[in-house]
């Protein structure tokens, strides 16, 4: 699941700008939907472990060393102290509080309904 909302972020945050506010959401068949700025789209997780962005198609693998890669040349990969790297040079990381904070601005939360939004 944590998968899927770190994807759902990244891509509401990289699609729709800093300005916009972004929400994602589970559902109870492990699909992420979300909304950034208007636009919406739902992730989808196949039999082989891929990840599939309805609204751009975009296609997401973890290979066994831990880096995810998206089909639109996007990667990162969380490292032992907890920080995630984007091949973007952005950076983020959570804190004690769940609130997680990216390097360009961007922070995100979850609340108590399981609905992570992003400004």
């Amino acid at each position: 699941m944590k998968k899927y909302a770190l994807i759902a972020l990244t891509v509401s945050a990289l699609s729709a700008g800093a300005n916009a506010t972004c929400t994602s959401k589970t559902d109870s068949w492990g699909n992420t939907r979300y909304n950034c700025g208007g636009t919406s789209g739902t992730l989808t997780k196949d039999s082989w472990g891929t990840i599939r962005d309805s609204r751009t198609g975009t296609t997401y693998k973890t290979d066994s060393w831990g880096t995810t890669r998206g089909s639109d040349g996007s990667s990162w990969k969380t490292d032992s102290w907890g920080t995630t790297r984007f091949n973007d040079g952005t950076t983020s990381k959570t804190d004690a509080w769940g609130t997680t904070r990216y390097s360009d601005g961007t922070s995100c939360k979850t609340d108590s309904w399981g609905t992570t939004r992003c400004q």
